[in-house]
């Protein structure tokens, strides 16, 4: 008789952390951690959940699973970018990384 031998399942392998993912920093505020997840396309870390942010002129507004209609003002893009800029710093982001996260920023809602 043959040997017969039982294949093992491999592992499965759990996605690496984003190197922004704002489960990394417990000084966040709960409202940037929530427009991370919501940027990184991440499960929500907060009640209400951001669905959907847009930028209109420097405004950074956002559509939540409380409000749907984009009434949320978060702050400037200015601010937004800046602490994107430092948060990528911060985690060891390269460049592209973070540049790519503030052009998605830049361009929700368009």
């Amino acid at each position: 008789m043959p040997d017969v031998h039982t294949a093992q399942q491999p592992e499965p392998s759990i996605p690496p952390m984003h190197p922004m993912d704002p489960r990394r920093g417990e000084s966040l505020s709960p409202m940037f951690g929530a427009f991370l997840c919501w940027l990184l396309g991440l499960e929500p870390m907060t009640t209400p959940a951001i669905t959907g942010i847009s930028v209109a002129g420097d405004s950074v507004l956002a559509a939540t699973t409380d409000d749907p209609f984009f009434n949320g003002h978060l702050g400037s893009a200015e601010d937004f970018e800046r602490n994107l800029r430092g948060w990528g710093e911060a985690c060891g982001a390269d460049a592209a990384t973070v540049d790519g996260l503030v052009a998605k920023m830049r361009r929700a809602g368009r």
